[in-house]
């Protein structure tokens, strides 16, 4: 099980692929490694409005929200857990 804390694309280039980019090289990078050492990722961020767009993103790219964490960041702001499986 591996634990990515968070990517940034820079607001002015969002949407250009840069950040499917970012995510297919650590995906790639722990496949490489071996399902023995890398079976999953996963990737949190919060649940606030503010990151709507990036929980979409994870979606988007095949990530499943596994868990929330309630009031995680602080209240009303939950910490959102998307899990994917690296082996085939």
């Amino acid at each position: 099980m591996w634990n990515l804390y968070f990517i940034a694309v820079d607001p002015v280039v969002q949407g250009q692929g840069i950040g499917r980019g970012l995510m297919r090289h650590v995906e790639d990078t722990l496949r490489g490694l071996g399902p023995t050492v890398a079976r999953t990722l996963v990737v949190e961020t919060s649940s606030t409005a503010q990151y709507a767009g990036t929980r979409a993103f994870y979606r988007r790219i095949g990530y499943d929200e596994e868990a929330r964490i309630r009031q995680f960041y602080g209240p009303e702001d939950d910490k959102a857990v998307f899990w994917r499986s690296l082996v085939a």
